[in-house]
């Protein structure tokens, strides 16, 4: 039974542990890479990219090996983006990339843009590399990127390997499908209209 037992469990162990990433840029892959890094958002959206982020500001959070063996690893920030990549995150803008450097995760991306119905007519991919991290979790802030633009994440350590991933299921879509909140001037602008429409239809009342 031990025998058996023992295969066993390094078979169940293998997808934690696979080695699922690709080069990119000047980082390459550690001899394994563990699902380590994972997005904190608002809900999650049922599909392969799972992680909603309803805001601006989300975080990433560093579980299992991460959590404890971070120091002096940095954090790169992936992207995707259906319609154009643009932007930045915490002030560092996307570096382009020709294709998406975590495992085979195009189809996941595409399929999850395509289950929240968002167009993508120009996919672009790219990274930020926000340095080193000084604390667990890690707070995030997305200026000027599109609606839609799926963010994974991955640690790289001070010999350029990459030792952290993001899983699809702990990767984020940004206002994937949120409602928009207006402004105070848009709210003022509908509330003027309404207003008008209001006295006109008054006005013909008393002329009827």
């Amino acid at each position: 039974m031990l025998a058996l037992f023992i295969p066993l469990t390094l078979i169940a162990s293998l997808p934690a542990m696979a080695d699922n990433c690709n080069a990119f840029a000047s980082f390459t892959c550690a001899k394994s890479s563990p699902d380590n890094v994972h997005f904190v958002g608002t809900g999650t959206t049922g599909q392969s990219v799972n992680i909603l982020l309803g805001s601006n500001t989300f975080s990433v959070s560093l579980v299992g090996g991460a959590a404890s063996h971070f120091s002096g690893d940095s954090l790169i920030i992936l992207a995707a983006a259906p319609n154009g990549l643009t932007g930045s995150v915490n002030g560092v803008s996307f570096t382009s990339l020709g294709s998406f450097p975590v495992g085979n995760n195009v189809n996941p991306i595409t399929d999850t843009w395509s289950g929240l119905g968002i167009p993508a007519s120009n996919i672009q991919f790219g990274y930020a590399n926000l340095g080193v991290i000084g604390s667990n979790p890690i707070s995030i802030t997305a200026s000027g990127v599109g609606a839609g633009t799926i963010f994974y994440g991955v640690l790289v350590n001070s010999s350029g390997k990459i030792v952290y991933i993001t899983p699809n299921s702990e990767a984020g879509v940004l206002g994937g499908n949120t409602s928009v909140t207006p402004e105070p001037a848009s709210l003022t602008l509908l509330g003027t209209g309404l207003a008008g429409l209001a006295g006109l239809v008054r006005r013909k009342a008393k002329k009827a």
